[in-house]
């Protein structure tokens, strides 16, 4: 079938600004669109299972994903999270990982609770993010001949700067096992997903051990794991053939052996 004519999926509708802006806000049913493994579809996830929604999680096999399937989408690419009424029609897109995951953890409560709170945390979250997107552009996607040069300049240099920044907020924040306040954000779930995704790479052991090595970080990814909601997701048998599927995926990104 020839996608020559399709458009890329519109944000516009027949409904109203006003009823999709209910939508986004009141009673809601929700389907996260994704691959069929963790990386960037990892903290939506992880976001949904925590406050219990009524949810679809939709898996896309990234070696069937075609030109038709990317026109649905509004850049083409995933993650998308479509949003529904619990009773009625009518149905939101909402697009980008950075805007999915903020959308959901302000419904979800996990944004602080005034403006000063939510900034903090989104800077926070957007620190996690960078590090994550950072990996993914340099080391992981690179060229096959650049892989070695491009994993030790960022477990080397780029890492342990990133870990240090770190250890310096988490310390002023009580190295309570939250990047800020004393409940669980945005921002601390993101870390756990990143580290998901690392210890999926091919030499993400190392990556990890780089992360065990700190204990305040360590902390909150301990902290958010023992919660019930998170560890619930965590052993079902979703979450770790999601996780096996990072694992097999991510094999085509390894190191030649010389």
């Amino acid at each position: 079938m020839s996608t020559d004519n399709l458009k890329y999926r519109s944000f516009l509708s027949e409904t109203s600004h006003e009823e999709q802006s209910r939508i986004l806000t009141g009673p809601a049913k929700f389907e996260l669109t994704y691959f069929n493994f963790t990386c960037i579809g990892a903290t939506p996830r992880y976001l949904l299972a925590y406050a219990k929604a009524d949810w679809v999680d939709n898996q896309i096999d990234p070696n069937t994903f075609d030109e038709e399937q990317a026109h649905d989408l509004p850049f083409g690419v995933m993650p998308v999270l479509k949003v529904q009424p619990k009773e009625g029609d009518g149905e939101v897109v909402v697009a980008e990982s950075w805007v999915v995951d903020t959308f959901l953890a302000q419904r979800f409560g996990l944004l602080g609770g005034n403006a000063f709170e939510e900034q903090t945390i989104k800077a926070f979250y957007s620190h996690v993010h960078y590090l994550r997107e950072r990996c993914l552009m340099k080391m992981t996607w690179t060229f096959a001949d650049k892989r070695k040069v491009a994993f030790e300049t960022f477990a080397e240099k780029q890492l342990p700067w990133w870990i240090s920044v770190s250890e310096q907020h988490l310390e002023r924040n009580g190295a309570n096992g939250h990047f800020f306040g004393d409940k669980i954000t945005l921002a601390d779930i993101h870390l756990v997903s990143t580290l998901d995704h690392f210890a999926e790479l091919p030499r993400g052991a190392e990556i990890v051990d780089k992360f065990r090595a700190s204990p305040l970080l360590w902390r909150v990814k301990e902290t958010v794991e023992a919660d019930p909601r998170i560890a619930a997701w965590r052993e079902s048998e979703e979450f770790k053939k999601l996780h096996e599927g990072g694992k097999k995926f991510y094999t085509i990104t390894a190191v030649a052996e010389e």
